[in-house]
């Protein structure tokens, strides 16, 4: 029985050591808190740049020279992008629609970067007639995928429209024969 009180002696003092050590750190630990600046340590935030810091300039803004040529060759190859589109529709080869999915995306992001992102710039209509022709182009895809042939031709006819719709429009605004004043 001695025995068993000398143990629970022991572990006593054990236990009152531990609970000393505790206090003394917890009380440490205020000091420190308490001590320590009040001014927060600026961090700064980790934000990815967004697409608009990411936008390069649009290259025409106004009717000139330079951008009636330039419109005119996009919407060239627009318009053979179209036309050899219809050929690789039929012949229905899987890599084939996926590079010239491909193509039309290049040349989308090549008429946004060129004329503007919107209709509301002075010739977003280019880039517009570059969104609808990858549009019908996705379309017709779309309905290849499908039925294997065209579910809903309105679909892809409507596209078509909005493209040449923009397409004339987008010959229009770049040509500054069209915008001069008459005297």
């Amino acid at each position: 029985m001695d025995q068993n009180k000398n143990n629970a002696k022991t572990e006593k003092t054990i236990a009152q050591k531990v609970a000393t050590a505790v206090s003394w750190v917890i009380v440490a630990a205020s000091i420190w808190y308490w001590l320590s600046p009040n001014e927060p340590i600026p961090v700064k935030p980790a934000v990815a740049p967004t697409a608009e810091q990411q936008q390069t300039p649009t290259v025409y803004t106004s009717a000139s020279p330079q951008a009636l040529a330039s419109a005119t060759q996009y919407l060239a190859d627009l318009d053979t992008a179209m036309s050899r589109g219809v050929q690789i529709l039929k012949a229905n080869n899987l890599k084939d629609l996926s590079a010239h999915s491909q193509h039309f995306k290049t040349l989308r992001e090549t008429g946004q970067a060129q004329f503007g992102r919107s209709v509301f710039e002075p010739l977003g209509h280019c880039a517009a007639a570059g969104i609808f022709a990858n549009s019908w182009w996705q379309a017709k895809v779309s309905a290849i995928r499908q039925n294997g042939g065209e579910a809903d031709p309105s679909t892809a006819y409507a596209h078509f429209d909005q493209y040449q719709i923009n397409r004339n429009e987008c010959l229009n605004l770049s040509d500054p024969a069209e915008k001069a004043v008459p005297a």
